[in-house]
């Protein structure tokens, strides 16, 4: 009887999960297939340009989604039994990431041509720039929100295999790197304009214009998600960006290859952070210690596969990048072997900064510990990379994500050791 009420708790956690285990392992599976083919059919040269052109876009992808990720799946899964509030929230959000996607297209014309570096391939930016257009369509923070994952699933799915065999179809020679980016972004796009179907026809959401007051609302309680968010960017993907600023596009091609590998193996865990996220921010409304004691459970189930898996990628780091990118990229293999300890720590952050600090409402901790990691980043990229190159952004990265978990822990210790209360925007039934 007790197993069976158990696994009633957990029935929409484990539904979700096994949407998100599906999807992720699509996300790896796909990737094997195509990213091992465009490294070796490029080359490191026209590959280190897709890359580069990824890690630039990918700034004004952190500023249209705004935190919204996380702040609007809280806030949706803390209303989830009011269709008027969630619509309320959907439009407001929607409106936001629009006028932000506008803005940023504008930015990002300003600099690629006012500034040497980006001229000369200025159409693989402009064409990359449909992935933010295809992630302003794509509302992931509404289904996580409502903890229908499956649908997150379904779309990807589409989007994803078609990008995967057009691929093989339009990238032929290292001259295809700009298809790349279009096949990319058509992808995008595309699993943008289905889910926003789903979203009108299965949900029976209405679009329509947002007050004002709620669009204000919104904006202010997304800042410390949105400044976590892009201080987030910093510690995983301005690596490469700097890179490409400072050495050639070789080394960028190189480095960013392994770097593949490393982000995927971290997402490897994300179809259970994102799971449990909703459950553990709607435990916090009612008890905050049974909300700890949860993320303390789930914890100790992903460490310590986490823990296993950075032991094996520490003994087999070569096997690895030979199996997958061949002899040419086996002496950056080092570079995999450093990175586990990064690995280990982003996971271990996810559960501290993610699932307790924004799960209980004290986001702004999240945000702090946030900043001061990110200048100690910065300053140990910037600072070394001229000396030690690539090496200087696995040293950033490492203590970088290693300054996050001891800030965070201090907040934690200093600010939140006697305060049990969670904030939140729950409405109540009479609205």
């Amino acid at each position: 009887m007790k197993e069976r009420k158990g696994l009633k708790k957990y029935s929409t956690i484990i539904n979700n999960f096994l949407s998100l285990f599906v999807l992720q392992g699509l996300n790896y599976i796909l990737p094997l297939i195509t990213v091992p083919y465009l490294v070796r059919t490029l080359g490191p040269e026209k590959y280190g340009v897709t890359v580069f052109a990824t890690a630039f876009i990918t700034y004004f992808q952190i500023i249209t989604d705004y935190g919204f990720n996380l702040s609007a799946t809280r806030k949706i899964s803390m209303n989830k039994k009011y269709k008027k509030k969630i619509e309320e929230i959907f439009n407001s959000v929607m409106l936001i990431k629009l006028a932000l996607t506008i803005l940023c297209f504008i930015v990002m014309l300003v600099i690629v041509f006012c500034f040497k570096r980006f001229q000369a391939d200025y159409k693989v930016y402009i064409y990359t720039y449909g992935m933010i257009i295809g992630n302003f369509l794509f509302p992931v923070w509404f289904f996580q929100g409502i903890e229908k994952m499956k649908y997150i699933t379904i779309v990807n799915v589409i989007g994803k295999v078609m990008f995967t065999i057009f691929i093989f179809i339009f990238v032929r020679t290292s001259k295809d790197y700009l298809n790349v980016a279009l096949l990319n972004s058509f992808s995008y796009i595309l699993i943008g304009i289905i889910s926003l179907l789903i979203v009108k026809i299965r949900f029976k959401i209405k679009f329509r214009i947002p007050k004002t007051s709620i669009i204000k609302k919104d904006i202010k309680e997304g800042w410390y998600i949105f400044t976590t968010s892009f201080l987030t960017n910093i510690l995983t993907s301005t690596g490469t960006f700097i890179l490409g600023l400072f050495v050639n596009e070789k080394v960028v091609g190189y480095y960013g290859a392994i770097d593949k590998i490393v982000k995927a193996l971290v997402s490897m865990f994300s179809p259970v952070t994102q799971a449990i996220f909703p459950h553990i921010s709607e435990l916090f409304k009612y008890s905050h210690k049974e909300a700890k004691n949860e993320i303390i459970k789930f914890s100790k189930y992903v460490m310590f596969f986490t823990t296993i898996m950075c032991i094996v990628i520490v003994l087999f780091n070569k096997t690895i990048i030979y199996i997958l990118y061949g002899n040419r990229y086996i002496m950056y293999s080092h570079i995999l072997a450093y990175m586990s300890v990064w690995i280990f720590l982003s996971i271990l952050n996810n559960f501290i900064g993610i699932q307790y600090l924004i799960g209980s409402g004290n986001g702004k901790y999240y945000s702090r510990a946030f900043t001061i990691a990110s200048i100690i980043t910065l300053i140990l990229y910037i600072g070394t990379v001229e000396f030690i190159s690539y090496n200087s952004i696995i040293l950033g990265s490492v203590v970088g994500e290693l300054a996050l978990t001891i800030s965070m822990i201090y907040f934690i210790k200093s600010k939140l050791s006697n305060d049990n209360s969670c904030k939140g925007d729950v409405v109540n039934e009479q609205n």
